[in-house]
């Protein structure tokens, strides 16, 4: 799904070079075991001439605690020599250029995860009146998931909620279309964050590329 929307989206001339860690399931020792590959991983991708290296991933980083993003952003630039920046790092400057302070969550995670990612974005200054997790711990389960689950999810995390929030964080790399953003924007007169429109947002600014995009919320 990543390599398709991400086409769907971007301008012509835009390209996405990946590199898998091989996390395939959200258990804690899964998750350090898979991060030691982190540092040969950068240079792998530093070796395709890349220009920006992006960490896809929110688990890992939420396992670390408040602050890790920075950390790992700073580990992957000396790895690769390359500037780097994070999945969780993106959101939140997206949060912060959309003026969110208060967002709900929705994803395939175990409770675990998302109090984490919780107690992590109030840390940022940002509260989380109401999440909704899917108890998955498995990546493979994740991607098979149909397109319209992560819809009525994060409809009804925004809809439970019991105060309005500001947006919708849908996270998780293995789910999360492009192409349910701008009808839940509409649907609830809000603004989402995904991992992916996030990606592409982050990245494609820090890499000065300026060409619109429309029609994706």
């Amino acid at each position: 799904r990543l390599t398709r929307e991400f086409y769907q989206v971007v301008p012509d001339g835009v390209d996405v070079t990946t590199v898998t860690l091989s996390v395939q399931q959200l258990g804690d020792d899964d998750m350090r075991e898979a991060s030691k590959g982190i540092d040969q991983a950068c240079k792998q991708l530093a070796a395709f001439n890349v220009d920006l290296i992006y960490f896809l991933g929110v688990p890992p980083i939420v396992l670390q605690g408040p602050g890790f993003d920075k950390v790992l952003a700073e580990r992957m630039s000396q790895a690769s020599g390359l500037p780097a920046i994070t999945d969780v790092t993106g959101v939140l400057q997206a949060m912060r250029h959309l003026d969110m302070k208060s967002v709900v969550l929705a994803t395939p995670f175990e409770s675990v995860i998302n109090e984490r990612i919780k107690v992590y974005l109030q840390s940022e200054g940002i509260a989380v009146p109401h999440m909704i997790g899917l108890e998955m711990r498995k990546n493979a389960e994740v991607r098979r998931l149909p397109v319209s689950v992560e819809y009525t999810t994060a409809r009804r995390a925004f809809l439970e909620s019991p105060t309005r929030p500001d947006g919708i964080w849908v996270a998780c790399g293995s789910w999360g279309s492009m192409h349910n953003i701008e009808p839940l924007e509409q649907d609830l007169d809000t603004r989402l964050v995904s991992w992916l429109s996030a990606f592409i947002w982050s990245s494609m600014r820090q890499g000065g590329v300026h060409a619109p995009v429309s029609g994706f919320g």
